[in-house]
């Protein structure tokens, strides 16, 4: 896979599961990356909620992506029936490569329970 692929592909499956996410938090009182969200510069790197004063919890994820690909190539063996016949040499080939995947998403955890008021 191309890495703009592998880029477009990866954020769009993070939109997607904050998306999902947000519709979730919605019945219980929480918010997934909440547009309230603002950053004080007397608390580095702290995020509150503009309506609430209540401080976001960043969740963090670190993904590693492997993708391996594997060529074999034998001389003779075969199958017969159902009895596997081993060949007198194999050559394996293996190349792997790591790919990790840093993000944060901030979170509005619920300060009371069940859904939110109706409005």
């Amino acid at each position: 896979m191309k890495l703009d692929d592998f880029v477009s592909e990866t954020l769009k499956q993070i939109i997607n599961g904050v998306s999902v996410a947000q519709e979730y938090g919605a019945t219980k009182n929480a918010k997934v990356n909440p547009i309230s969200a603002r950053f004080h510069s007397s608390t580095e790197g702290q995020a509150f909620c503009q309506e609430t004063g209540v401080p976001l919890q960043h969740v963090s994820f670190d993904v590693a992506v492997t993708v391996t690909q594997e060529q074999t190539s034998s001389d003779g063996g075969g199958q017969v029936g159902s009895i596997s016949v081993s060949p007198d040499s194999t050559n394996n080939s293996q190349n792997s490569s790591v790919t990790r995947i840093k993000f944060d998403v901030p979170v509005l955890l619920p300060t009371t329970g069940g859904s939110p008021p109706e409005k």
